[in-house]
């Protein structure tokens, strides 16, 4: 990362993949850190299976408004890397530090209050203890996860996703070796079930956050002076919260929704959480590439904001659509022709219940794949308003559209009058069309061009 990329390089496919393959192979890891880790449970027991889902999500839906403000370092750090500027990408990562600081302990003293709500969805006996234990360890490991944050947003802005790679793919091998360990017992550990998927997520954090304070020390990180701009720098602390609390109302609006769908779908029962955690799951080993290279498009769409070329970024987004939706190809042939075969993986302690739990988990997989195809799209394209600063657009939409389409309609589908499933994917399914024609439209008005998320010199 010795220059600027020139105008040319970053619109083509050669340099989008460039930045997109370390990306995608960190989401690859992480896939199967978390596809892992829930096979392990599910191995073990079914109920705790059941309940890593709804815990998990709450916690990272409670998180993600701090952790999408911190996120937005990465967009500073483009910007600034596209105009040449280098030691201010990392005078913004050092500002995401200093409110990691502030955050997690914010996120610690409410989590307590937080934990109540599976309780008020209606979840009893062993599910409920079950999601408060792994609620508060998701909750431990997204604090230092925060601080990873910062660090990740950096590397990602100066487009040294080498970096992020090398570290996630390390930490997701010190996950999947201790996990299993830990949950069956297995190299001397002890045997702790769930929670020894969750002790093995904050160990593994914890080595992802030394390492990249060590990566700090590459020769190759000099002209960014990271040691010596770590001072609280007001401007930049402030553009963080401007533009970065409407991001990480966005991502809090969209986890938290999400949590809530998930929480209303426990209240029909252990069976039916089983098949959706099954199914989203699989969701994540087919998405996750997809988010990276969405990704990969929102770094090179900051670095031309910033170098001031927006010409070149509708062509960016354009190739970037190309690669997601011929990966999008794999997924429907997968979900479609080889649904069964992918929900099999999940077993539970009987025949009877294996049957079930396949009955209905495959119609919800075979949406899934549906509606990945308009997540693509609209996914990529939101990552490029993000990147280029219409945060407040991005806020407003994912705050009014899914509270409908997540909380609205399914507790009337769930509780008011019940229905099968694949109803709700059937709505889901409506819930991406909607999201893409609403953020295609905004791309194509061009309001993000006039917005300026860094100073100029």
């Amino acid at each position: 990362m010795d220059k600027v990329y020139s105008e040319e390089s970053n619109t083509s496919f050669r340099q989008i993949i460039k930045i997109t393959y370390p990306v995608v192979l960190s989401m690859l890891s992480f896939n199967v850190l978390v596809f892992v880790d829930r096979l392990y449970v599910s191995w073990y027991d079914l109920t705790q299976f059941a309940a890593m889902l709804p815990a998990s999500f709450t916690a990272i839906g409670l998180a993600s408004i701090f952790t999408g403000i911190v996120g937005y370092v990465s967009t500073l750090s483009a910007q600034y890397y596209g105009a040449g500027r280098y030691p201010q990408c990392a005078a913004s990562m050092w500002q995401g530090i200093y409110l990691s600081i502030v955050f997690a302990l914010l996120l610690l003293s409410i989590s307590p209050i937080v934990a109540s709500v599976f309780q008020l969805m209606g979840h009893t006996g062993s599910l409920l203890a079950y999601e408060r234990e792994y609620f508060y360890l998701i909750i431990i490991a997204e604090c230092i996860q925060m601080f990873s944050t910062a660090f990740f947003g950096f590397y990602c802005g100066i487009g040294d996703t080498k970096t992020t790679m090398q570290v996630a793919v390390l930490m997701n091998i010190i996950n999947v070796i201790l996990a299993g360990g830990l949950v069956f017992g297995k190299f001397g550990l002890p045997e702790l079930g769930m929670m020894g998927s969750g002790l093995a997520a904050i160990i593994s954090c914890l080595v992802g956050l030394f390492c990249y304070v060590l990566f700090l020390h590459k020769a190759v990180m000099r002209q960014y002076q990271p040691w010596q701009h770590y001072r609280p720098n007001k401007p930049l602390l402030c553009s963080l919260l401007r533009f970065g609390l409407f991001a990480g109302i966005q991502s809090f609006a969209e986890m938290g929704y999400f949590s809530i769908f998930l929480l209303i779908i426990g209240s029909m029962g252990a069976m039916n959480l089983a098949a959706v955690n099954a199914a989203f799951a699989m969701e994540a080993v087919f998405i996750l590439p997809v988010i990276g290279m969405t990704t990969a498009v929102g770094i090179l769409a900051g670095q031309e904001k910033g170098a001031g070329r927006l010409g070149n970024i509708p062509e960016i987004l354009k190739k970037g659509l190309v690669l997601g939706l011929s990966f999008n190809v794999l997924i429907l042939i997968s979900c479609n022709f080889f649904p069964e075969q992918l929900i099999s993986i999940f077993h539970s302690d009987t025949d009877a219940d294996q049957h079930h739990l396949v009955s209905i988990a495959t119609p919800l997989l075979q949406l899934t794949s549906l509606w990945l195809v308009f997540d693509t799209i609209h996914l990529m394209v939101g990552s490029v308003l993000k990147s280029t600063g219409d945060t407040r657009f991005m806020m407003l939409v994912y705050t009014v559209v899914p509270l409908f389409f997540y909380v609205i309609m399914p507790y009337v589908f769930c509780v008011w009058y019940p229905l099968p499933l694949s109803w709700l994917w059937l709505l889901l399914v409506v819930y991406s069309a909607t999201m893409l024609l609403l953020m295609a439209t905004r791309f194509v008005n061009g309001k993000w061009k006039s917005i300026k998320v860094i100073e100029q010199t």
